[in-house]
């Protein structure tokens, strides 16, 4: 589980900081044509755009995943009693992963699916593939869930047997 796992966060981390210079370099490249040569590239906006939708949503089931989203570490911060920590975790838990798998999951499949016909207006694009970041950012962050609760898990009885 845990070589899958790492596997996962690389290839997320890989994509995500890719697509991040690419933001960075088409900004840059976006700016240079219109102010310096007085003709704006057409085709960056949209690409960037685009970018920034998958490197928003991959970065949030990263730090999901991570443990270091806002909600989580605001609240964990709240509370001074492990037990309340620990049920706090679990209901922020249970309401991400069907807010997942309702929202992102089902809804953005739906989406993508309806929208592959549809096609970006400068790039030719089909809009499914803008929209498939929801699904997949929804699965990577059911993922997240799951494989931080059973390695919480395995933790908690590797500390029981120590005792």
């Amino acid at each position: 589980m845990e070589k899958i796992r790492y596997w996962v966060d690389k290839s997320i981390l890989l994509v995500t900081c890719t697509l991040t210079v690419f933001l960075v370099a088409g900004a840059i490249w976006q700016v240079f044509t219109r102010f310096v040569l007085q003709n704006p590239s057409v085709f960056t906006e949209e690409v960037l755009r685009f970018s920034f939708i998958w490197v928003g949503l991959l970065g949030a089931s990263y730090a999901f995943g991570m443990k270091e989203h806002i909600a989580l570490t605001f609240l964990m911060s709240k509370w001074k009693h492990k037990k309340d920590k620990k049920a706090a975790e679990i209901i922020i838990e249970v309401t991400v992963l069907l807010f997942m798998i309702i929202v992102f999951i089902i809804g953005g499949s739906q989406l993508m699916l309806e929208t592959m016909t549809q096609t970006s207006p400068v790039l030719g694009l089909p809009m499914g593939y803008v929209y498939a970041a929801l699904p997949l950012s929804g699965l990577l962050t059911v993922y997240y869930i799951v494989t931080n609760r059973l390695m919480a898990r395995k933790e908690a009885a590797r500390r029981r047997h120590a005792a």
